[in-house]
């Protein structure tokens, strides 16, 4: 089994790793720091599962996961966490596995088995069938739900930092319309008003909740903002938001889009 292992701090990767060397038939193909290395790594190596991290710099392990689903990857995931178990009751250990830190030999050794036998079911399978597409779904909304249970647990609203002629806005997640691309800056919009970043679409797609979706090239969208959702051409739409100003979806992304509101 080739597995990546994905953790900002050296300490508990080193001792992931030492582990799971130590268990016969696991090979470690590449580990990460980021997740935005870990996208990279994973469609370099394509190893067979992924023990992630949930809280990283730059994204949540949650975030990453998802985003490797948008890609068109089936992953089997476990999850790496420092919470205690009331935080992951949210987790189907039929569907992803977590391992709570610090590691434990023989906790690691059952997840191993639970991911040979996860293999060897996809190892079985056909091509992409419908069936798998629901479960993808599935997968997506069972995501959601551990990325609702975590932000409970952490017991306050996620605010992104912007940096405003030396002073640094706290703007809460839920105050947050879209985001979009202006020249070579992304434009933050609240109903008060908006900021110009430095962040990069990609950026802000990992440090926000999982209520918001890339929509388009340029536009990162809050999905409970949205009052209405206008068909346009060509099978896109046209979003209108809570302040009545316009976000559209392209062909590229309308696909997930559909399947995140249920269209």
């Amino acid at each position: 089994m080739r597995v990546m292992v994905v953790d900002d701090e050296r300490p508990a990767r080193d001792e992931l790793c030492y582990l799971l060397r130590k268990i016969h038939g696991v090979e470690i193909v590449a580990q990460a720091v980021s997740g935005e290395e870990t996208i990279r790594k994973f469609q370099e190596h394509r190893p067979d599962a992924i023990f992630l991290d949930i809280q990283m710099p730059d994204a949540s392990g949650v975030d990453v996961a998802r985003k490797l689903i948008r890609l068109g990857f089936s992953p089997v995931i476990v999850f790496a966490t420092a919470y205690d178990q009331y935080a992951v009751d949210a987790f189907d250990v039929n569907a992803v596995d977590y391992l709570l830190k610090p590691f434990h030999e023989d906790r690691l050794g059952e997840t191993v088995q639970r991911l040979k036998k996860r293999l060897e079911g996809k190892n079985l399978g056909e091509a992409k069938t419908t069936t798998e597409q629901v479960q993808a779904r599935e997968f997506l909304a069972k995501l959601d739900q551990i990325y609702t249970s975590l932000h409970v647990a952490e017991g306050r609203e996620g605010k992104l930092k912007i940096e405003e002629n030396g002073i640094i806005m706290l703007i809460p997640f839920g105050d947050i319309l879209y985001a979009t691309i202006e020249e070579r800056s992304v434009r933050v919009v609240t109903r008060e008003r908006s900021y110009l970043t430095n962040y990069t679409l990609t950026e802000l797609e990992g440090l926000l909740k999982s209520s918001f979706l890339r929509v388009h090239k340029s536009y990162l969208a809050h999905l409970d903002q949205i009052h209405s959702i206008i068909p346009w051409f060509n099978n896109t739409y046209n979003l209108i938001m809570s302040d009545n100003s316009e976000v559209p979806v392209s062909r590229t992304y309308v696909k997930v889009f559909r399947e995140r509101m249920g269209l």
